[in-house]
């Protein structure tokens, strides 16, 4: 599953990166800190790249930005205590016979979860 959301996260960091519209994106990016990926402490705007990736994983179900139009859950503007909670909660097994959640959330560490519960909240 790392070996998907680095593959995954390689791809965008290529398109975002290959031409001036994407630098000028990069350069907007509002993280102020760095970031481990895959072991690997990254710059601010590959850390926010990172986020928009793993956060779109959610979407095939959870619907675009979280905004869900079914019986499956928005993550559009949760609480990100509760996000975390949740995931870890789905990792941990505490959740059970729930679809594929527990799956999902085994592919993530705990601060890919804060990143990803930061990117959902702030989506109205």
């Amino acid at each position: 599953m790392k070996v998907k959301h680095t593959l995954a996260l390689a791809v965008t960091a290529v398109m975002m990166f290959s031409g001036p519209l994407g630098a000028a994106g990069a350069a907007k990016a509002k993280v102020a800190k760095t970031c481990l990926i895959a072991g690997w402490e990254n710059p601010p705007s590959v850390c926010a790249a990172h986020t928009k990736v793993i956060s779109a994983t959610c979407f095939n179900c959870h619907g675009f930005n979280g905004k869900s139009n079914t019986a499956i859950p928005s993550l559009a503007g949760q609480d990100k205590t509760y996000f975390v909670t949740a995931m870890k909660d789905f990792r941990d097994g505490k959740r059970e016979g729930i679809t594929v959640m527990q799956k999902y959330a085994l592919g993530y560490t705990d601060d890919e979860y804060e990143a990803m519960a930061e990117f959902f909240a702030k989506v109205k």
